[in-house]
Order: C-alpha cells, then sequence, then structure tokens
C-alpha cells in the first residue's frame, strides 16, 4: 500500500514499514543481542555445572576404608620382683637413626612413643628400677645423675622399601566431552605391591654423670614383607610416606603388620637385656665417672 504526502509541488512516495506488525530493525537488533546473552549465560551456566560435576565425582569416588589405629602394646614374659637388680636405670625414649618421611608419617610415630613405655614396663618386670624416660639427657637433674647406674639410649634402625605396581585407569569426564576438541581421557592408578621393614634396635649405655659410651649392643631385626593393596586413587606415582598418609587400606595393612614386628622386636631385647651384663655396665659406668671427676 502506498500514500501520497502533498508536499509543496511534490509528491513523496513513503512505504509502510508496520505493516503487520512488523518492527523497527533497531528493536529487532536488541532483542536478538538480549536473546545471545541469554544463550550464552545458559552455555556457561552448563559449562561450570558439569565442571563442578566433574571435580566433585573426584579420583576417590570408592567406598572410604575406614583408617584403624594401630595397638602397640608389649606384654613381658616373666615379672621379677620389683628393683630385685638394685641397679637403676636412665631411659631415654626411642628415636629412629633416619628422618626419612615415611618414618614420620603415623603410624612409625607412634611406635616410637608406646616403644618408650613397654621399654619401661620390660625393664621394670626384669627388676630394674627406672627413671624417665626423658626425651634427652639435657632432662636429667642432679638426682638423676648421682642415683643412677647408666643411662639407656634405643635407637631404631628401621629401613622401609617398597615394590609398587601400578593399574591404570581412564575416563573421559563429561566437561572435558563438552570442553575439549579431541576429548582426553582422566587417568588416575590405583596401588599394589610389597612393603617391608628391618634393621637393628640400637641400645647405647652411658655413664649417667658425664656421658660416656660404655656399652653398645645392635640387637638384628629380620626384615619382614608383606603384601598391600590401596583403594585411593592417584594422579602419579606416590610413595610410602604419601600413601601412608592419604590411603586408608595402605596404612591398615602397613599398622597391622607393624603391629607384628613390634612385638617381635620387644621379644629380641627381653632375651637380649641379661641383669647379669648390666652388672658389669655398672661397673664400667662407675669407674668412666670416677675418671670424671
Amino acid at each position: 500500500m502506498f500514500y501520497c504526502l502533498k508536499l509543496g509541488h511534490k509528491k513523496v512516495e513513503s512505504r509502510n514499514h508496520f505493516k503487520n506488525g512488523a518492527k523497527p530493525k533497531s528493536q529487532m537488533s536488541r532483542e536478538l543481542i538480549q536473546l545471545n546473552m541469554k544463550s550464552i549465560l545458559i552455555v556457561l551456566g552448563l559449562v561450570t555445572l558439569l565442571i563442578l560435576t566433574s571435580c566433585g565425582s573426584s579420583k576417590n569416588l570408592t567406598p572410604a576404608v575406614q583408617r584403624v589405629p594401630p595397638k602397640f602394646d608389649y606384654t613381658s614374659q616373666a615379672q621379677a620382683d620389683i628393683a630385685s637388680t638394685n641397679m637403676t636405670i636412665v631411659l631415654i625414649k626411642p628415636t629412629f637413626v633416619s628422618e626419612i618421611a615415611e618414618l614420620l608419617e603415623p603410624p612409625f610415630p607412634e611406635m616410637a612413643i608406646s616403644m618408650g613405655n613397654d621399654f619401661e614396663e620390660l625393664l621394670t618386670a626384669k627388676g630394674f628400677t627406672i627413671r624417665g624416660p626423658f626425651a634427652s639427657t639435657s632432662e636429667m637433674v642432679y638426682n638423676d645423675k648421682v642415683n643412677s647406674s647408666f643411662i639407656l639410649q634405643i635407637q631404631i634402625d628401621l629401613r622401609p622399601e617398597q615394590t609398587v605396581n601400578l593399574t591404570k585407569h581412564s575416563k573421559t569426564t563429561a566437561a572435558n566431552l563438552l570442553l575439549a576438541s579431541e576429548p582426553l581421557a582422566y587417568v588416575t592408578y590405583t596401588t599394589d605391591g610389597d612393603i617391608s621393614f628391618g634393621g637393628n634396635l640400637v641400645l647405647t649405655a652411658l655413664s649417667p654423670q658425664y656421658g660416656e659410651k660404655i656399652w653398645k649392643k645392635n640387637i638384628a631385626l629380620d626384615r619382614t614383607t608383606f603384601k598391600y593393596v590401596g583403594t585411593y586413587k592417584w594422579d602419579s606415582y606416590p610413595t610410602i610416606a604419601r600413601q601412608l598418609k592419604y590411603d586408608n587400606g595402605v596404612f591398615n595393612t602397613v599398622s597391622i603388620e607393624l603391629e607384628k614386628f613390634y612385638n617381635y622386636a620387644l621379644d629380641l631385647v627381653w632375651r637380649q637385656i641379661d641383669p647379669e651384663e648390666m652388672k658389669i655396665v655398672t661397673e664400667q659406668a662407675k669407674k668412666a665417672d670416677k675418671k670424671g671427676n
């Protein structure tokens, strides 16, 4: 439809752009921009949701394994009369010879703490009187030095070793499918293999006043080896220390085996500590302190 508008002596024809409810171009552009923005926001929301879902379903969806603390508790094989040896030992708390990462992770520190308590009970059951246990000789007071037979230091020379097998697991996440032009599989690993530990318990006797070394005994601990199966899923090769920290399956296996090893080690100590030999150590300690005076 055309309209004729009379402007002076000229006729100007004008089309009706609003026929059938048509909208101006500027308004249509604004609506298209708004529609595109809404579409972008929806896509971004979906991407965020997929990424969060992917992260939330992280590498460890297996049922959680409960961590079971070890029980280090040695029972002496016999009981002598209290203080029947007439010797007093200043006991220094056991420490590890090495400070490798594995021995800093539970259950190894707990083993050393328990060993100090059980050494006290073991020596008491042998008929010795105990002072301590002390963290170091610097904690001893004058009375401890002049009224004790000798100082006993205990060092745990334990050397854990591991052979590990990695089982590969591949999974393509929804986020990878959406975001990657060539989706990559998400790779994790579970572990299994063998762990072993062995070494020595090193017992050292010092004179109580001047700390002169007078006696030393290395009690050999035969190496024990056992199998384990991990439950945690890893992104890369894990050390024993990391497995002990994060994988309760590995921790529980090591704890059970270490309990056995602990009792085996203290059984050896029980057989090796002879009150008659300790009388000789006491005499040597007295002589060493007299020389120091």
